[in-house]
């Protein structure tokens, strides 16, 4: 492995600790550096593009990398769960971290998405569901039809 300093927020530590998760990394995937990256590792593949927005998600998720995957090619259940929220995050022009503080922690945003994907069906029907609550990805106003949800849930509440 070539010297090199490791600024990026996907590996925590010490160099001895980021390189024991970047082998565990490797080993997982069965791959080597230059799978994602140059090699000077100063420019990423386009599998490394790939790999990049996954550890954002299992940054802000708090887990590692066999918590949805197996190896390269074969995933456990709950990536099923995190392609749809990488769909999510596509329409409405957020990361993961916009949600989530961790496994099993939520945000504010977060927690009011969840209140929206409970009362929407949302993990059944897509998340194209999303923008007919909302005015349009990036700016998450509220249209029309979105506060009237909003206004009917706070109302459910009050009783």
């Amino acid at each position: 492995m070539p010297n090199v300093t490791y600024s990026n927020p996907y590996f925590k530590g010490n160099k001895e600790e980021k390189n024991a998760q970047i082998k565990r990394l490797t080993s997982l995937f069965g791959v080597e550096c230059d799978f994602c990256h140059n090699e000077d590792l100063t420019v990423f593949t386009d599998e490394g593009k790939k790999s990049k927005e996954m550890m954002k998600a299992s940054v802000a998720l708090g887990v590692e990398c066999d918590y949805c995957h197996v190896d390269r090619k074969r995933y456990k259940e709950n990536e099923q769960q995190a392609r749809k929220m990488f769909e999510l995050c596509e329409i409405m022009g957020t990361e993961c971290s916009f949600c989530h503080a961790g496994k099993g922690k939520l945000t504010p945003k977060g927690e009011t998405s969840k209140t929206a994907f409970v009362t929407r069906n949302w993990a059944t029907e897509g998340t194209k569901r999303c923008l007919e609550c909302h005015i349009e990805k990036k700016l998450f106003a509220l249209n029309f039809y979105g506060w009237q949800v909003l206004n009917a849930l706070k109302g459910l509440k009050g009783m």
